[in-house]
């Protein structure tokens, strides 16, 4: 499908306001009991109970949709935490249009605890305890503030990931799909304005707003595109990494006509319709035989696993053609536990 990218976000905008009536960027902005007024901007730590968020409020001089950019749903991923400080310190409000809010770090306890995607205080995944309870563990806390004081306020959300210490992965962007064509369209169109070259389309989650369990998906059950970028691995925040996930944040804001700029997407996209991993059968060291971007064959090795010992004891294939979107780049591998994933493109 073809889009154009100015006239879908003005519709977007249109039709959002027949559904709840906006918030006008030209009136104050209230979050979390901060105020802040037209064309100015607001840094304060959002707290609630026993949950502590970092965010910013960049309320623009001109009438325009709401845009919610979060960071650190897991603690180890840190491109977009840079990216995200560098984004809000480089906008002008009087020069914006609409509302930017950017959460910094949602996983503050995971990201001072050196934690692989969990929150140390109750050993959960945040990106999938949503949408929350006001009343559960802390985690599940984090998921109810983010889904009742954020996502109600939001028009569109991108959700900014990368690969844990663990991964390294092809940059990509998913565009989740729930039968709403509409809506789906619109998202898909979100997501090739981000220039994302790599888009997955995914429609593996809940469809019922009450157990939406991640974070982008909470915002698709109540009618809002919500996006999951991946961007950088391995836990490192290369300048290359902060860079590319600066420049998807900004891609975004033109998009919505928050920003002056012309349409970003990537001259020859990607798509793909399904994600399937190779998993391990045994527990020991893994070696893999393929690297990100890798083209492979349904039955193609892509890694061994030795034994304590340094004996192989299995080796690994693919279970479809495709695209290597994601290795595990450690050697600690667990029976069950994915190692390699790979992407396969819509059949045009």
């Amino acid at each position: 499908m073809q889009y154009k990218t100015k006239s879908v976000a003005s519709f977007v905008v249109a039709i959002l306001s027949l559904v709840s009536p906006p918030i006008s960027a030209n009136a104050p902005f209230e979050l979390m009991g901060k105020t802040t007024n037209t064309g100015h901007k607001t840094s304060y730590m959002a707290n609630k109970k026993e949950v502590s968020l970092p965010v910013t409020v960049i309320n623009g001089e001109k009438e325009g949709p709401v845009l919610l950019l979060t960071a650190g749903i897991h603690g180890d991923e840190y491109p977009s935490m840079f990216a995200l400080q560098q984004l809000q310190q480089s906008i002008n409000p009087k020069e914006m249009s609409g509302v930017l809010v950017v959460v910094h770090l949602a996983n503050l306890d995971g990201f001072h605890e050196h934690r692989l995607a969990l929150n140390p205080r109750d050993e959960k995944n945040l990106n999938r305890e949503f949408p929350g309870s006001a009343d559960g563990t802390p985690t599940e806390q984090i998921a109810d503030l983010l889904t009742k004081e954020f996502i109600s306020k939001a028009d569109f959300l991108v959700d900014m990931h990368s690969g844990s210490a663990n991964q390294s992965l092809l940059n990509h962007v998913y565009s989740p799909f729930i039968g709403d064509e509409a809506l789906d369209e619109l998202t898909l169109a979100f997501a090739k304005a981000t220039g994302m070259q790599h888009i997955v389309l995914y429609g593996d989650r809940p469809k019922d707003p009450n157990n939406s369990i991640s974070y982008p998906n909470t915002a698709m059950t109540r009618g809002k595109p919500g996006l999951t970028t991946e961007i950088g691995h391995l836990a490192q925040s290369k300048e290359e990494f902060v860079k590319d996930a600066f420049t998807v944040a900004r891609n975004t804001m033109v998009f919505l006509d928050m920003l002056e700029g012309e349409p970003a997407e990537h001259p020859e996209p990607i798509i793909y319709e399904t994600l399937k991993s190779a998993k391990s059968t045994t527990t020991g060291f893994f070696q893999p035989a393929v690297v990100i971007g890798d083209k492979v064959q349904q039955g193609q090795e892509v890694g061994t696993v030795l034994d304590y010992f340094g004996n192989q004891v299995e080796t690994i294939t693919a279970p479809i053609s495709g695209t290597v979107m994601m290795v595990n780049q450690t050697p600690p591998i667990k029976s069950a536990e994915s190692v390699v994933t790979i992407g396969v493109e819509v059949v045009q």
